[in-house]
């Protein structure tokens, strides 16, 4: 799958098993309560290794979290050939609206923290120790007060409050012209949470400088599948997939990646997406580097 084209399915390969067939690997982790992303990448650095950790970079700072984190202590580059993309990678997070922190985590004993360090100034890029101890950072600096946040029972009841939460919202932020659009989107990711995983849901409405960051977790590993593989015809709303073509017609981007216990489905909408029509908008990515 390209991840540089919606939706932006960041499923996890089985890290485990690849590790021990001495497979590279590139897993994604997001959390729905601070917002982070973590990236961990392990195995021998090469160009295979490279061209996944910069498409699943792109795909991460298109769902806009409120920083990623990349653990490279089971990243083997004793030459440090990998430090030039951490620092392209940071570039890319503070060129992307709204502006995205990441940060590194590697054994400070390592060659390649050695390099970091030597850069980080330049490069403006924080390197930790520890995951642990980048969390708490970028946690500390993650506060976002313009987010509403709702748990809910996996029951059509609580579509009502869905809407009229996200209404209240728009109200409030002055964004009222998103929210036709914008209910008509989390009403669809949160039926089919309701639908498919039939466990608790979180649902976040977020504001950001352009629009609104909708995020809805369930805790089934499952992810939706693309408006492509859905069979039938569009035009009839009758059909099962219909939904997510029009999330997919009437956001800027959307997509899911793996929380720690089931995913978190997200997606972003501007004033443009309100307004338009046709074709679809899509997201601007960060172009990876060669």
């Amino acid at each position: 799958m390209r991840r540089d084209q919606p939706p932006f399915l960041l499923s996890c390969p089985d890290r485990a098993g690849a590790a021990r067939a001495g497979e590279p690997s590139v897993t994604v982790v997001g959390d729905f309560d601070t917002g982070l992303a973590e990236v961990a990448v392990s195995g021998r650095w090469d160009a295979g290794l490279k061209t996944t950790v910069a498409e699943v970079l792109c795909a991460c700072l298109v769902a806009e979290p409120a920083g990623v984190i990349v653990d490279l202590h089971d990243l083997s580059d004793p030459a440090g050939a990998s430090a030039a993309l951490w620092g392209a990678a940071r570039l890319w997070g503070a060129q992307t609206p709204p502006a995205v922190p990441v940060v590194v985590c590697l054994p400070t004993a390592a060659p390649l923290a050695a390099i970091l360090t030597r850069c980080g100034a330049r490069w403006h890029l924080p390197v930790f120790g520890s995951v642990p101890e980048a969390r708490a950072v970028l946690k500390a600096r993650a506060a976002r007060p313009d987010r509403l946040v709702l748990h809910l029972a996996p029951d059509v009841d609580a579509l009502p409050l869905v809407a009229q939460t996200l209404g209240e919202a728009c109200a409030a932020w002055r964004a009222t012209a998103l929210y036709r659009t914008a209910s008509a989107v989390l009403t669809e990711l949160v039926a089919n949470a309701i639908e498919h995983a039939g466990t608790g849901i979180d649902v976040a409405v977020t504001r950001r400088p352009a629009g609104l960051h909708l995020a809805v977790h369930d805790r089934d590993p499952r992810f939706p599948r693309g408006p492509g593989d859905v069979a039938g015809d569009p035009g009839d709303p009758g059909r099962r997939g219909y939904g997510l073509r029009l999330v997919h017609t009437t956001t800027a981007a959307w997509g899911a990646v793996p929380a720690r216990t089931g995913k978190i489905v997200w997606a972003t909408l501007t004033a443009a997406d309100a307004n338009a029509s046709g074709p679809r908008r899509r997201a601007r990515t960060p172009h990876p580097a060669s």
